[in-house]
């Protein structure tokens, strides 16, 4: 990859979140279950151990390359689309802060020894600020159905946490619906170009 690709590459906040997860799970399969403890979600630990980190490195934590690869699917598809409205900040405060709070309703939601990971609920509050989006297009109907859809269809998957896609959804779609409301009021736009 020459500099110029590299440049690129990272300009993208969805290469970049991509590349971490990627990163993380190699991290996890080479330190095993001790990196599994330590940086997964476990309620007990974050209440009892002051594990606090764990809202936000569990975003990164994944049980296996199927759920890695799915996830990563979806970030791709849906950071993409959102790249093309929200800046480099806005995307991160979606994805960061849909993560979040899906992470922060498990913790009191999930039973405490179960871990939990992954990127769903950030994905999810991309899948939000997406219906967002749709809405200011005059097409939130087409977009809220199309996210329901992901959301039935990935919630019934054994091991899913509903809590997480649910709350990181209702994230994304506050979050998305204030940057664009905004970003109307002050009267600018911004956007990227898709590369391939």
């Amino acid at each position: 990859m020459t500099f110029f690709q590299t440049e690129r590459f990272v300009s993208s906040p969805t290469h970049v979140l991509i590349l971490a997860n990627v990163s993380v799970f190699v991290l996890l399969f080479v330190g095993g279950e001790v990196m599994y403890d330590f940086l997964a979600q476990i309620g007990a630990l974050f209440f009892r151990a002051h594990f606090y980190w764990q809202l936000f490195t569990s975003m990164f934590v994944h049980f296996g390359i199927s759920h890695l690869l799915f996830n990563m699917f979806g970030l791709y598809y849906f950071g993409r689309l959102n790249e093309r409205y929200f800046s480099a900040p806005r995307f991160l405060v979606i994805y960061l802060g849909s993560g979040l709070l899906g992470n922060v309703a498990s913790l009191f939601l999930v039973p405490p020894n179960i871990a939990t990971g992954g990127a769903s609920g950030a994905i999810f509050g991309m899948v939000g600020s997406y219906v967002a989006i749709a809405r200011k297009a005059q097409d939130m109907g087409a977009a809220a159905i199309y996210a329901l859809l992901i959301f039935i269809q990935s919630s019934f998957m054994p091991g899913v946490n509903l809590f997480a896609h649910l709350f990181g959804l209702l994230g994304g779609l506050a979050l998305g619906l204030a940057f664009l409301s905004t970003r109307r009021r002050i009267g600018y736009e911004f956007g990227y170009t898709m590369t391939t």
